[in-house]
């Protein structure tokens, strides 16, 4: 049986980590297997990439994300898959598509340094308000340049990710966009659910483009 590679994105701050901490309760008290991962990773090619944003910028920060993606895919996303798990992964492409933007790198380098990454089955992004989310993320403490900048830097994030949207969705990605707004993070999580149990339960056309929001 093969697994399933599914990807939780979205700005800093917005609830991910919480989310899918969540997501994975709900989806192992299914009975099913979940793989769950991060990017940047825990090696130390992902330590530099994530606590080394003041000393490498653009292309050299673009090359050193892309690495660590590549390793990452190697050697813990495709096993993981081949063993008919579910893998849910804290960030991914939007990310670099994000991130390596605001470092002044130029979007046609990020698809190609992303060429052979693999396509998640599904990326759902989350998006909300970005002086709640700059607030929740000082508060966890700020350890990338990328998180500094306050409101006006993370609405200039969020409106990335507007726009990542639409180029992963015509690149062939399904992407569900879920707008967090008051919500629990129980409550997030299970409107993520939704999402994931269509994808397990069938092969969803790609290229699609979904928003929800709070009820």
């Amino acid at each position: 049986m093969t697994g399933r590679f599914v990807v939780v994105d979205g700005p800093s701050g917005v609830g991910k980590s919480t989310a899918i901490a969540r997501l994975v309760q709900l989806l192992r008290g299914e009975g099913r297997q979940v793989h769950p991962t991060k990017e940047p990773t825990h090696t130390t090619l992902g330590r530099t990439a994530r606590y080394g944003t003041d000393e490498y910028r653009g292309l050299t920060l673009a090359c050193l994300v892309a690495a660590d993606r590549y390793y990452h895919l190697e050697t813990e996303v495709r096993p993981a898959i081949s063993a008919g798990k579910l893998v849910l992964c804290d960030r991914y492409l939007a990310t670099s598509l994000v991130l390596q933007r605001l470092d002044g790198v130029d979007v046609e380098f990020i698809w190609a340094l992303n060429r052979y990454a693999e396509r998640p089955d599904l990326t759902l992004i989350l998006t909300g308000d970005p002086v709640l989310s700059r607030t929740r993320a000082a508060a966890r403490g700020i350890h990338s340049r990328f998180h500094r900048g306050g409101p006006e830097a993370g609405s200039r994030e969020r409106d990335l990710y507007d726009q990542a949207v639409g180029e992963l969705a015509a690149a062939g990605h399904l992407v569900h966009v879920h707008e967090v707004g008051e919500q629990t993070p129980d409550e997030v999580a299970n409107a993520l659910l939704v999402r994931v149990r269509e994808v397990l339960g069938s092969h969803t056309p790609t290229g699609d483009t979904a928003r929800s929001s709070e009820s």
